[in-house]
C-alpha cells in the first residue's frame, strides 16, 4: 500500500510492489554467520519478539469477559477482578510449557536468539504481551502497546529498534505502521473506532497528537513477519525496512508467488502434510476473525477499501454472504503482501518429529516451523541478509 495508506486493507489478490525472492533453506544455512553484524551493520539495540494468535494472554477472552461482568456486578467485583487478574498473568507461562517452541516464542527461544547475537542487541519478549485474541481490536491493542514500547525506547537516528513477529502478530505491525505514518485525520478516526481508555491507549493517543507525520521513530523500525497472513495495508512511511518471510511450496500449476487456494476445500493428506507450504497463512484472511460487536467501528476502519469479490460459480450461492466472501477471498491463493519484501522459503526437514511422527517442518499446517528453535540461527542469517540497514 501506498504512504498515507490511512489504515486500508490489502486487495485480493495483491500485487506486490517489490518482485518476491524464493528461497529453498536447509537447518545447516546459519551455521558461520557473523551474528555481531545485527549490531555493528544493522545497528539494531533492540530486539522485540512478538507471538501470534492464541498464545497471548487472554487468547478466548475468558479475562475480559470476566472484567466486563465485574464492572455490572460491585458486591462480587474486587473477587471477578482478582481472578481475571490471576488467569491473564498464569495462562501465557501455561502455553509456554504446553506448546513449547512450536508456533509460540518462548524464554529459552530469547535465549537463544541473545546467544546468537551477543551482548547487543538487547532481545526482549513483549511484554507485557498482548491478549493473542483472533479480532480486530486485539490486534489494534498490539499495534498501540508496540507504539509505547517505541516511546520507552525513544530510538536515536542512529538506532534501530527490529520487531520479530508470528503470524498476525505482523498485523499489529502493519496497525503500526499506519501509527507511525501519523496521518492526523485517520489516526484520529483510529483512535474514535476503538474507543478504549486503557492507560497505554491513552498515552499513544497523547503523544501522536503531539508530533509531526511521518513520526522520526518509523525511521528507527525494522520488522520481520513470518506467515504474516494478507489482511490491514502498511504504510510505507511508517518504517525503515520490511521483510515477510512466508513457507511456500509451489504446486507447478498457479503463478509462482501464490498458493494453491484452500477453496474447493483439499484432501485431510495435503494439510497435515502442508503440501503448499502454509496453510495458516493463508487461511487467516479477513472473514476469519471471532465476531463482535466492539470490533465493528475498528473493523470498519481496517478494512476500508476492501472490495467485495467477484462472484463465480462455485461460490455465488453459498450464504451466508460472509461464507461466500471468504470463499471467493480464499480462491485467489493470496501469498505475498502488497508492501515490503516478501521471501517465499521451501523448508528441507532438519530432521526433527512432532508428536505425530511428522517432520516439525509440516506442524501446524506449515505454520509452526518459523518459531522452532532448530531454524532460528537460519532464520536469523536470512533475515540480517534482507534488511536494509
Amino acid at each position: 500500500m501506498p504512504s498515507k495508506n490511512q489504515f486500508r486493507h490489502q486487495p485480493y489478490p495483491t500485487i506486490p510492489v517489490q518482485p518476491p525472492m524464493f528461497c529453498r533453506l536447509q537447518v545447516a544455512d546459519g551455521e558461520g554467520t557473523d551474528f555481531s553484524w545485527m549490531h555493528t551493520a544493522l545497528k539494531v539495540h533492540k530486539v522485540v519478539l512478538v507471538h501470534g494468535t492464541f498464545m497471548g494472554d487472554d487468547p478466548f477472552a475468558i479475562s475480559d469477559t470476566l472484567t466486563n461482568v465485574a464492572a455490572g456486578v460491585p458486591p462480587v467485583r474486587s473477587m471477578l477482578n482478582s481472578l481475571a487478574a490471576t488467569l491473564r498473568s498464569g495462562t501465557k507461562p501455561v502455553t509456554d510449557r504446553v506448546i513449547g517452541d512450536v508456533g509460540n516464542y518462548t524464554p529459552e527461544f530469547r535465549d537463544r536468539f541473545q546467544q546468537l547475537v551477543g551482548d547487543d542487541p538487547n532481545v526482549e519478549l513483549l511484554n507485557p504481551t498482548w491478549s493473542g485474541q483472533n479480532r480486530s481490536l486485539a490486534r489494534a491493542d498490539l499495534a498501540v502497546r508496540l507504539f509505547c514500547r517505541l516511546a520507552d525506547l525513544r530510538p536515536q537516528p542512529d538506532q534501530r529498534v527490529l520487531f520479530w513477529g508470528h503470524s498476525h502478530a505482523g498485523n499489529g505491525f502493519a496497525i503500526l505502521s499506519n501509527l507511525l505514518a501519523n496521518e492526523r485525520s485517520s489516526v484520529t478516526r483510529f483512535f474514535q473506532a476503538a474507543r478504549l481508555t486503557d492507560e497505554h491507549w491513552r498515552r499513544a493517543e497523547q503523544i501522536l497528537k503531539d508530533a509531526p507525520g511521518p513520526h522520526p521513530w518509523a525511521q528507527s523500525v525494522l520488522m520481520a513477519a513470518f506467515g504474516t497472513p494478507v489482511r490491514y495495508g502498511w504504510d510505507t512511511t511508517g518504517y525503515r525496512s520490511l521483510l515477510h518471510i512466508l513457507h511456500h511450496v509451489s504446486d507447478g500449476e498457479q503463478p509462482a508467488i501464490t498458493t494453491r487456494p484452500l477453496f474447493p476445500p483439499h484432501s485431510a493428506a495435503d494439510l497435515v502434510t502442508a503440501k503448499f507450504g502454509d496453510w495458516v497463512q493463508a487461511f487467516g484472511i479477513a472473514g476469519t476473525d471471532t465476531a463482535s460487536k466492539a470490533d465493528a467501528e475498528v473493523v470498519r476502519l481496517l478494512e476500508s477499501g476492501l472490495a467485495p469479490p467477484e462472484d463465480q460459480p462455485d461460490t455465488r450461492f453459498l450464504m451466508p454472504e460472509r461464507v461466500r466472501n471468504l470463499c471467493a477471498r480464499w480462491k485467489t491463493g493470496t501469498r505475498c503482501h502488497s508492501d515490503g519484501q516478501n521471501l517465499l522459503v521451501s523448508y528441507e526437514p532438519c530432521g526433527r518429529k512432532t508428536a505425530l511422527g511428522l517432520p516439525i517442518e509440516q506442524s501446524i499446517f506449515g505454520h509452526g516451523v518459523a518459531t522452532t528453535l532448530d531454524w532460528l540461527p537460519t532464520h536469523l542469517a536470512l533475515v540480517m541478509a534482507h534488511l536494509k540497514p
